[in-house]
């Protein structure tokens, strides 16, 4: 195993490398490049040669392939002791992993085990002359908040305890600032996979995952959401209730602008905005949104924007991907028809079969 400056973790559980994860990898280089030291990934043994097949556009130079018991899958606290041993073992001065469920779970885990200083959801680095600066948004997004590492050793009274050497940084980036593209830099290579065994302790098999709950789009924080209907004013109250009923058949999570949370049709955690959440879904459909500067400015993460409104000038066009110049008490009625339409022929192709 060679010396790694940053050890990157690649959650493949689901049997392949996500967006997430690719972006997490990128990023991984970049700090790697940033820090000037070497990098690699870890991740959990398990998954088809294809997942690990997806890392060679990111020239990952070594994947520390951590092996267990079966159970291993379960145990978070297992999980996080296998990386930092990890860590530890190949000279780590960061851990980094993406701000989803596995790394929101293991970061502050990995960091007690490390005697780490830990930084979670940031969105943006930079070397700095006197060391790396963290970043994340904080009261809602309305202030940067920004933390300075250095690897100083504390030395004596300081929360991560009395240490001779460095202390290592456990890192977490928010998934919507994450990008899976291959950039020019990156040269791509077969990354060399290195097994490593990890053993189960008693303290590691004391918390157990017993079920994995999908989730609800219903229910789920906007902010996490991967597709996102929005209503805007240019719903009535009767299109509102249409838009909630077709997100529901086709999984997507509801969102409003400020003024139909101000008419009280939704919730405060479901206005999205500046002043509201700030979202990065994969899809973001925004109905009857004529797009003031606010709003815009907390949807700006998403991967694709799609609205339609009935007033062409409406300043979120140029901020689209894709619009549609129509009224939505038109449409929502059509739309709800044919997808129940498609539902009930889903139904009895199930029968016949």
């Amino acid at each position: 195993m060679s010396l790694a400056g940053v050890l990157v973790f690649a959650d493949l559980s689901s049997g392949s490398l996500d967006d997430a994860g690719k972006g997490i990898l990128a990023e991984g280089r970049r700090l790697a490049e940033t820090l000037g030291a070497p990098w690699a990934a870890a991740c959990f043994a398990g998954a088809p040669d294809g997942a690990y097949e997806a890392m060679r556009p990111y020239g990952v130079p070594e994947v520390l392939d951590i092996r267990g018991p079966e159970e291993l899958a379960d145990l978070p606290c297992a999980q996080a002791e296998a990386l930092a041993d990890a860590a530890r073992a190949c000279g780590a001065r960061v851990v980094l992993l993406a701000h989803d469920d596995p790394g929101a779970t293991l970061a502050p885990r990995i960091a007690a085990r490390l005697g780490a200083a830990l930084f979670t959801e940031a969105v943006s680095f930079s070397r700095d002359w006197d060391g790396l600066t963290v970043r994340r948004r904080a009261v809602g997004v309305q202030v940067v908040e920004q933390r300075l590492w250095n690897e100083a050793a504390p030395g004596g009274g300081s929360p991560y305890g009395r240490r001779d050497e460095p202390t290592p940084l456990v890192l977490t980036m928010l998934p919507r600032v994450l990008s899976a593209a291959v950039v020019p830099g990156m040269r791509p290579g077969p990354a060399r996979r290195t097994a490593r065994l990890a053993a189960v302790s008693e303290a590691g098999a004391a918390t157990r995952v017993r079920a994995r709950i999908p989730p609800d789009p219903r229910t789920v924080d906007v902010a996490e959401a991967q597709v996102i209907f929005a209503a805007g004013l240019g719903c009535d109250r009767e299109s509102f209730a249409q838009l909630c009923e077709l997100a529901d058949r086709v999984g997507a999570s509801v969102g409003v602008s400020r003024p139909v949370y101000d008419l009280g049709w939704k919730e405060l955690p479901r206005m999205i905005g500046q002043t509201g959440k700030t979202v990065g879904p994969r899809l973001y459909f925004a109905w009857g949104i004529s797009g003031s500067m606010h709003h815009l400015g907390g949807i700006g993460g998403s991967r694709r924007i799609v609205c339609l409104n009935a007033d062409p000038k409406a300043p979120i066009f140029p901020a689209a991907d894709e619009g549609f110049v129509a009224d939505l008490r038109e449409v929502l009625p059509r739309l709800l028809a044919a997808v129940g339409a498609r539902a009930q022929r889903d139904g009895e192709r199930e029968v016949a079969g």
